[in-house]
């Protein structure tokens, strides 16, 4: 009968050490966090006549002591035909140390501490009447996205989606 008390007390206490582990693990993987509010300003890649090219940075800090690991990350636009229908505007993201000119986002690991940011590039054409690119960002109004980071950290997949806004203002002060 003892060693039936001993056995149960040790299961318990395994129990409750792994739900304990998993616990840290799962909070850790919050700590890899991203900072919108200091995301830099719209600055200008490129320019032509059909296409204008700008870029945001949006930093980020792995304040966790594990490592974690970006697995795909994409931008969505909100700017329907109804907001504003003279350009279309196109983005992709990429991290600084693996930059693409594909909409592909290289997977990348995250090391404990590390602290960088995303690059979210952005292409405004012309269309449905309007002549230039310069002519068609001109007319853009306050315009929102979602940039969107498929992570792994210690636990299982999860998303953040961090919706950030570019102000007709400084889209205007691009051209």
């Amino acid at each position: 009968m003892i060693v039936v008390g001993i056995i149960l007390v040790l299961i318990v206490l395994v129990i409750l050490f792994t739900l304990q582990l998993i616990s840290k693990h799962a909070a850790a993987d919050k700590l890899l966090v991203f900072y919108k509010e200091k995301r830099t300003q719209a600055k200008l890649v490129s320019k032509t006549e059909d296409k204008i090219e700008f870029s945001v940075d949006v930093p980020y800090d792995n304040k966790s002591r594990d490592e974690g690991i970006f697995l795909d990350a994409f931008v969505r636009i909100y700017l329907p035909d109804e907001q504003y229908n003279g350009a279309l505007m196109r983005a992709r993201v990429n991290h600084p140390a693996a930059p693409r000119t594909d909409d592909y986002f290289e997977a990348r690991l995250v090391p404990p501490g590390e602290k960088g940011h995303l690059t979210v590039t952005f292409e405004v054409t012309p269309r449905n009447g309007k002549k230039t690119a310069e002519e068609a960002l001109l007319g853009i109004p306050d315009v929102e996205f979602a940039l969107y980071v498929e992570r792994r950290g210690r636990m299982e997949l999860f998303h953040n989606k961090e919706n950030i806004l570019l102000t007709k203002e400084e889209l205007q002060k691009l051209i």
